[in-house]
């Protein structure tokens, strides 16, 4: 044994197919990671890109900042993409509850917000008293015009902790330019208009002539530390500091504000849910060379005794083995990374071609297509990990099974049984069906063998099914539509609405579901006096609001209470509480009440205890939170409370097959009958935010059908080199009389065995993992629905790619010879 590469480089050429199929394995595996390793990080990058067209381009913005502390962040070397806004104000837009506001951007500081400024008509505005307003705002304040026109607005202004009243004033502006209707701020009932430069210093009082200042930090880690150390040299108030959450936390960046909010507490669901689907295409691909190089190293045996006979030592058989794997290796690993670029950029050109650019916040072709080389930029990371990787799992593959053969004895290797065989007493019994019966014994014959093929095909079934419900994760968008109930807000801030009328919207036959809200905001009087009998000693600025929600909303509102809890507050025992909002004044604390669960509060006579403390407060018409203090009870206790029975908003869902412009034609009318009401309509924003997560759920999906191509390639290249490893053993059943038709129907049996096992042991698997995806987007690990359609699909898919590799080889194998099939090395 004088050249290792030689002897091994001759025992490739002589099991050609073998060799082969190891090949194959190898290839398929480094495509399968590398296409992983670097869609990831594409479908990363464009969930960045998401968020930041949801909610601008930025980590945090600092408030009610002068002009010296924004010039200030914009020197600070730790910050970059600072971009400074001024706002001038807003105004309600007539009865949709929606307000608009007037911001004036300094700079770049436009090119952060992408869903704000794209133009439909005209243009952005560049001067002193020009403004471009979006279509829809256009529409509710019933201008006819169009740009070069001119526009008055009567505008407010106020700041965040103010002791005035808002500052009211009129502005005349022309306009330039009309932008295309963005729905996504309908969450939060707001709409943007742009202003041109200079006008903020011809209309405001130096009061409220300040900035907003957005900026991200250059490190990540730091994030937190560099905002609280920024915040102090500038002696800004916490409630002056807003986070970017959505872009923070699709970066997975943290801050505080999230680990207040109890939304980065308990387990690390996201991380594990990654690493559980990473693991599982590893673990998958892996499994397949394990099987294969198991199979092909177990069958030298015989060669592996002649060399020991002839004076080898067990090293050198390792070091033989070695040899082949990096021959093997090195021609296929190299050929897999390069196929696996070119099929990760292959999914993302072919899911993104398919679409309107204007999806991807592009204006054109040549603008996604930058993008999209941008956030694919190569990088030698994932390839050297999918190398590593592979190359791993082929060492941990073959060498198990030639330290086996380095142990056997070299009488017993050269004459082809390494084990002797052990005959036990069976039960004699009635068989029904031979070639079902003999496969059943071929699977018993060989349980190493028949495990690990199946659990190599049990890998690419869970990986299937897992990331079908992995890829929501990556929707960035799906935190913003939560942020509002049903399809609708109909709402009626002066009378409310009667019960019959919301029980005939309720029983409308279009509508599936209808959430409600009823709610009284007290103030103090002169003397401290409040119109409702309170035992709370509330603070001389604080309101008291009783708020009443439906059974629904009012648990979702106590998920976490126990069941006596939610008992209590179902028979008006018990209430929730939303403490007011703390804030500082002339850097001094305010001071506010605070009260705890299982305290005890009695309004109007009626004694209720605390079951729970509410993270946001029960609003209406997308209006903010009139700081106070605020009791959440049961639509009965409200009444019971208040005396008053009335609905001051309700929110309709509709029926998938229902006609939205039917609805809403049958809810005008259903208005004018109940005077002083108005409706929002939030389809037209949840479409816009579900086109925003397209491109990433056709990619992902592109990534999904790709992997699983991987998984049926390695079901086929396990069976076959299952059926091509047993030629000998094949052309010994021929020859004792066993016809073609019932080896086919045996090693047919063996095949539905092996997917029929596979796929119940997959679907256990995949529904497993869809518990951790789930938790990772609720935070919470409890049972989820099962994943029906993927598990069909997936034990669809291979129980024929079993049939499929078991058939085509054996029809090869058959039409041998039969002396030649028993003679054959290969």
């Amino acid at each position: 044994m004088k050249s290792y590469l030689t002897l091994a480089r001759k025992e490739l050429k002589a099991q050609k197919i073998t060799s082969l199929l190891i090949l194959l394995a190898v290839i398929l595996s480094s495509i399968a990671t590398t296409a992983i390793g670097r869609s990831i990080g594409i479908l990363q990058s464009m969930r960045a890109d998401q968020a930041s067209g949801l909610n601008g381009d930025r980590y945090a913005t600092f408030h009610q900042l002068s002009e010296e502390q924004a010039d200030a962040l914009a020197s600070d070397p730790r910050l970059y993409d600072v971009g400074s806004i001024i706002n001038l104000g807003n105004l309600d837009l007539g009865g949709s509850g929606l307000t608009l506001f007037l911001r004036e951007y300094c700079g770049n500081a436009l090119d952060a917000y992408p869903s704000i400024g794209k133009i439909k008509e005209g243009r952005l505005p560049a001067k002193a008293h020009e403004i471009a307003l979006p279509e829809d705002a256009l529409r509710y304040l019933g201008f006819d015009g169009g740009p070069g026109d001119p526009i008055t607005l009567p505008l407010k202004i106020s700041l965040k902790t103010d002791t005035e009243p808002p500052y009211e004033y009129t502005a005349e502006f022309v306009l330039t330019g009309i932008l295309e209707s963005s729905y996504m701020g309908y969450a939060t009932g707001t709409v943007d208009a742009v202003v041109g430069e200079g006008t903020a210093a011809s209309l405001l009082p130096a009061r409220y002539y300040l900035y907003s200042t957005d900026f991200k930090t250059k490190s990540s880690d730091s994030f937190q530390s560099v905002v609280y150390d920024l915040a102090h040299k500038l002696n800004l108030p916490e409630d002056h500091i807003q986070y970017n959450w959505v872009l923070l936390d699709a970066l997975g960046i943290s801050y505080d504000e999230k680990e207040k909010d109890g939304t980065a507490g308990g387990f690390p669901f996201l991380m594990a849910a990654c690493v559980l689907v990473g693991g599982l295409i590893l673990l998958a691909a892996g499994l397949v060379i394990y099987n294969i190089l198991k199979v092909a190293v177990t069958k030298r045996i015989r060669e592996y005794g002649v060399l020991r006979a002839i004076g080898g030592e067990r090293r050198q058989l390792y070091r033989l083995v070695a040899a082949q794997l990096l021959i093997l290796c090195g021609v296929g690993i190299p050929a897999g990374l390069l196929c696996g670029v070119l099929c990760a950029k292959g999914i993302l050109t072919a899911a993104v071609g398919l679409l309107n650019p204007k999806l991807f916040l592009a204006s054109s072709t040549q603008a996604l297509n930058a993008s999209i080389a941008e956030n694919s930029s190569c990088n030698i990371w994932p390839l050297l990990v999918s190398a590593a990787v592979t190359l791993l799992f082929a060492v941990l593959a073959s060498f198990p099974a030639a330290r086996y053969a380095s142990h056997v004895s070299p009488a017993v290797a050269m004459d082809g049984h390494a084990v002797q065989l052990k005959r036990h007493r069976r039960k004699y019994k009635r068989v029904r069906n031979f070639e079902a019966y003999y496969a059943r014994l071929n699977l018993k014959r060989n349980r190493g063998r028949t495990c690990i093929t199946i659990l190599s095909m049990v890998m690419s079934i869970t990986v299937f099914v897992a990331l079908q419900s992995f890829s929501s994760l990556l929707d960035a968008s799906s935190a913003v539509q939560e942020m509002h109930l049903g399809d609708y807000a109909v709402t009626n801030e002066t009378i409310g609405f009667p019960p019959e009328a919301v029980s005939a919207l309720k029983d409308q036959r279009m509508v599936g579901n209808l959430s409600t809200t009823k709610l009284s905001v007290y103030q103090q009087d002169e003397q401290g006096t409040l119109p409702v009998a309170v035992d709370i000693p509330l603070q001389s600025w604080e309101s008291f609001q009783i708020a009443g929600i439906d059974s629904a909303r009012l648990s979702s509102y106590a998920a976490e209470l126990s069941e006596q809890d939610l008992e209590d507050l179902r028979s008006q025992k018990a209430c929730l509480i939303k403490n007011p909002i703390a804030f500082v004044y002339d850097g001094k604390p305010v001071e506010s009440t605070k009260l705890q669960v299982n305290d005890r509060i009695t309004v109007n006579g009626r004694q209720m205890r605390v079951a729970g403390i509410a993270d946001s407060p029960v609003t209406i018409n997308n209006a903010g939170f009139v700081n106070g203090v605020q009791v959440i009870v049961s639509d009965s206790a409200y009444d019971s409370l208040t005396g008053k029975t009335q609905y001051s908003e309700v929110y309709p869902e509709l029926l998938e097959d229902a006609d939205a412009d039917s609805f809403e034609a049958w809810l005008d009318e259903w208005c004018r009958e109940n005077p002083g009401s108005h409706w929002l309509s939030y389809r037209q924003s949840d479409a816009q935010l579900a086109e925003s997560f397209e491109q990433i759920r056709l990619l992902c999906w592109g990534l999904i059908l790709f992997i699983g191509l991987i998984g049926v390639l390695n079901i086929i290249n396990t069976v076959y080199t299952n059926i091509h490893t047993r030629v000998n053993e094949i052309g010994m059943q021929r020859a004792v009389g066993m016809s073609t038709r019932s080896l086919y129907r045996t090693f047919l049996w063996e095949g539905a065995y092996y997917g029929l096992i596979a796929s119940i042991a997959g679907a256990v698997c995949g529904y497993l993992c869809t518990i951790f995806v789930g938790a990772a987007a609720t935070d919470t690990l409890q049972w989820t629905a099962v994943p029906v359609l993927p598990i069909l699909e997936a034990a669809a898919v291979s129980v024929a790619a079993c049939l499929a590799a078991t058939a085509l080889p054996l029809r090869g194998i058959a039409k041998m010879n039969i002396v030649e099939s028993i003679l054959t090395i290969e």
